[in-house]
């Protein structure tokens, strides 16, 4: 089949931006355009021309993209070429299947042929487009869209026609519908796309008259409109020289002039040199549709269709037998099918593809998406809810008693602290003694001591002289003996606090040594009070007293 569809014709124009390089075979016209573009302009240049980025869907598609850069120049050997194909951005690359997740701009989005040099780059959150170059033998190669190449252009037509046949000085100019300049004849100008229109001077000259025809179909057949006013000029020509312009035979007759006939199965066109087939289909017996052949016709069927073993009806090809939706639900129709995408899909342009649960805040904070589900998490400091894993509430982090004195929870987490004379450490939860709270080591005036001395009565005797002290308030000596022993308790209190605490050692040796100082003094006092029948013996200041009572007597 690539062996009819060989290179057909090819020529070069200016477009205003770049050379351009056409080519045609029997099925589409291919653009070559030599100046680099970023792959998004490339695709609007042909989108807006009437066409799209080349594709290479199949072998065919493979040989017709070889043959049209193999016409060009030998300079574009090593230049990258950008062809339709691309991976959008949030699509995932897929090495599962042919094309590894990239799409082709122009439908069908999806073919089984590929031809992949390496591995494209595994992303999902970058567009990647594919290129191609002759020194890699056409193998496609995926890169920055932003990068900058050579393109080509695809322009499908529904059919050709062969040039106009002149003699000279007769100048044909064509005008194809994907090209900004009309181009003149070239002898390797072998077909014309459905659409060209061809201005026709017959003497050449542009006072000339001119005429103007269509390449269009008739009956299903392509050829020039108005063709009866071609200036072919037939008593001018022989057969030697083009086979005098006939399609098929060329039949010399009297006064130098020519006649063309075509073989059998063929008719005679309008323009009296070119041939097509006869319509064999007229009450054909087919079902959908009516091929004419050089031998008859055959029969052919709608897509989705192939076929039946009578070779004239069809029957319907059942698609979710080649697993066309992969992984989901497939529903044949009549041509045709549908996907039932499976839940955490959508349906697009025939295609499911995943959704991303997390950009529709179906969790209160953290989503995960994954291929087809997503799950959700909650921050540090909450916890789902059993029957709601999207909802997330807060965790009471105080019932685990992470500190060591006082625990006030927060939302989303929780604050230690410690109760009087203490302060917090470092690590936030510990409680150390506060260093700024200082020991009270100096008695009050309740607790310090005191000796009540009455005098009531001197008894003096010169035989023998005596002072008999008087009695101690026994209430009050008991008293401050309850005091001291309260103090003696409070120090002790003190003591053991600070011996549990990290006070430096030498802070604690001082405060232990006065501690056992002042308990030692309160216990001596305390054994003073208990002798001598609760009475306290009077100091040695009395003595001086009661000399100088016994002086004044003795006076």
């Amino acid at each position: 089949m690539m062996r009819v569809l060989i290179l057909l014709w090819s020529f070069f124009v200016t477009d205003g931006t770049g050379q351009v390089i056409t080519t045609c075979t029997a099925e589409a016209c291919l653009t070559l355009h030599l100046e680099e573009k970023h792959f998004e302009k490339a695709s609007e240049n042909c989108v807006n021309n009437g066409g799209n980025l080349v594709t290479m869907r199949d072998e065919n598609e493979f040989q017709s993209v070889k043959s049209a850069l193999l016409a060009a120049e030998d300079s574009i050997l090593n230049s990258k070429l950008w062809i339709g194909l691309e991976l959008l951005k949030r699509n995932c690359t897929d090495f599962t299947e042919e094309l590894h997740g990239f799409r082709w701009r122009s439908e069908p989005k999806k073919s089984k042929y590929s031809n992949w040099k390496k591995k494209p780059l595994s992303t999902c959150t970058e567009k990647r487009c594919v290129s191609i170059s002759l020194a890699d033998d056409l193998k496609w190669t995926d890169g920055s869209c932003r990068d900058r190449a050579f393109y080509m252009c695809k322009f499908l037509s529904k059919g050709m026609c062969k040039p106009i046949v002149m003699e000279e000085p007769g100048v044909v100019k064509y005008n194809l519908p994907f090209l900004q300049k009309p181009q003149t004849h070239n002898e390797n100008l072998a077909m014309l796309p459905h659409g060209t229109w061809a201005e026709i001077l017959c003497d050449g000259s542009e006072a000339a008259e001119s005429s103007v025809s269509f390449c269009d179909s008739k009956d299903g057949v392509f050829g020039w409109t108005n063709s009866e006013r071609f200036c072919t000029a037939r008593n001018k020509r022989g057969c030697e020289r083009k086979n005098g312009g006939c399609d098929h035979l060329c039949i010399e007759t009297a006064g130098a002039s020519v006649r063309c006939e075509c073989r059998d199965g063929y008719y005679l066109m309008n323009d009296q040199v070119s041939c097509a087939l006869r319509n064999n289909c007229e009450n054909s017996p087919c079902e959908s549709e009516c091929i004419p052949t050089a031998t008859g016709f055959s029969c052919a069927c709608a897509e989705g269709y192939q076929l039946a073993e009578d070779n004239i009806g069809c029957a319907d090809i059942d698609e979710c037998l080649l697993t066309v939706c992969g992984e989901h639900t497939c529903r044949n129709t009549p041509g045709s099918y549908l996907c039932e995408c499976n839940p955490g899909f959508r349906l697009v342009a025939g295609i499911c593809e995943d959704v991303n649960e997390c950009t529709e805040s179906r969790c209160d904070q953290g989503c995960l998406n994954s291929h087809g589900s997503f799950s959700c998490y909650c921050h540090t400091g909450y916890s789902s809810l059993s029957d709601d894993k999207g909802k997330c509430i807060d965790v009471n982090e105080c019932l685990g008693k992470p500190c060591e004195d006082i625990c006030i929870n927060t939302i989303g987490s929780f604050n230690c602290s410690c109760r009087e004379n203490f302060m917090l450490a470092k690590n936030g939860i510990s409680c150390v003694p506060n260093p700024t709270e200082k020991l009270q080591t100096t008695a009050s005036p309740d607790h310090r001591e005191a000796f009540v001395t009455e005098s009531s009565q001197t008894h003096v005797s010169f035989e023998s002289t005596t002072i008999n002290p008087p009695p101690l308030n026994r209430t009050k000596t008991k008293v401050d003996s309850t005091k001291r022993q309260e103090r003696f308790l409070g120090s002790s209190w003190i003591l053991v606090c600070v011996l549990a605490s990290v006070i430096p050692l030498t802070a604690l040796v001082l405060i232990s040594g006065v501690v056992i100082y002042r308990w030692k003094r309160s216990r001596k006092a305390t054994l003073k009070n208990t002798t001598a029948d609760n009475y306290c013996w009077v100091s040695s200041g009395l003595d001086k007293e009661r000399k100088q009572t016994i002086i004044q007597l003795n006076n």
